[in-house]
């Protein structure tokens, strides 16, 4: 099943600073056999309700040495679920690559994210399981899981299953990455990089 793309306006002025800009896709992995499933709702929805695309200008010295926490680089979504679930996230490529010069890199782990309930369903571990809650998890080229099933159950629809995703930029917080961006010498350049949110039936 491909993932459901979502695209903005992704244009940023390029001077001496950095631009790096995460556009989410959606991935729902469904194995529940569909006479499981109470008509008219899917057994595994996600929906971004804002924040399809997310972006950090670099454009202040601070910016490089101390990163950028979260100054509204925000990702509200919603998971609906007739089963227990888990979320993962990963990034699409294996390294940042410069738009204007494919040469310069830099590393995935730049990014974390730390997850934020505003649902019903409890993510202290009660209903659900909530590894992104007291620091970030870098973004990795491969699967990490933010969000699983706690002790109960984490079914549910609508205000059960809300969170707001907060993405942070060379913060060097949680496992991110412990350079600075300008320890690291990063070139100016604008970096695009798409973000897969991985929705499926737990385990």
């Amino acid at each position: 099943m491909k993932p459901e793309r979502f695209y903005l306006a992704r244009g940023c002025y390029m001077g001496n600073k950095i631009c790096i800009t995460l556009l989410l896709l959606i991935l729902a992995l469904n194995n529940i056999k569909s006479q499981d499933i109470p008509p008219p709702n899917p057994s595994l929805t996600i929906s971004i309700v804002s924040g399809y695309s997310v972006n950090f200008n670099f454009d202040e010295i601070d910016e490089y040495k101390t990163g950028i926490l979260n100054a509204g680089q925000s990702t509200f979504v919603r998971i609906g679920a007739v089963t227990d679930w888990k979320l993962q996230f990963s990034a699409d490529q294996a390294i940042f690559y410069g738009g204007n010069n494919p040469t310069n890199q830099m590393e995935l782990n730049n990014v974390g994210l730390v997850v934020v309930s505003t649902g019903t369903n409890q993510d202290d571990g009660t209903n659900i399981i909530n590894y992104a809650k007291a620091a970030p998890l870098a973004l990795l080229g491969s699967d990490i899981t933010l969000l699983t099933k706690g002790a109960l159950s984490n079914k549910g629809y609508g205000i059960s299953n809300a969170f707001t995703l907060n993405w942070e930029m060379g913060t060097r917080r949680g496992n991110m990455n412990n350079q600075s961006l300008l320890e690291q010498l990063v070139a100016s350049d604008t970096y695009n990089l798409n973000v897969i949110l991985t929705l499926s039936v737990f385990p």
